[in-house]
């Protein structure tokens, strides 16, 4: 997908990601790369749908 200013936005798989924060700051060091979408340390707890319903994580 291009954006209206001509920038793309990729969606990249990487499997399971032991170290979300390390893949967050190395993908930032690579030149061209605005942001990421990941969202490290920005919330206290997620809402995940599943096959057996809706569970509330909380982080730590």
């Amino acid at each position: 997908v291009v954006t209206d200013n001509g920038n793309f936005v990729l969606d990249v798989g990487f499997g399971v990601v032991d170290d979300p924060r390390e893949l967050d700051a190395r993908l930032k060091l690579v030149p061209g790369v605005l942001e990421t979408g990941l969202f490290v340390g920005m919330a206290d707890f997620v809402y995940v749908g599943g096959r057996t319903g809706i569970q509330r994580l909380l982080r730590g």
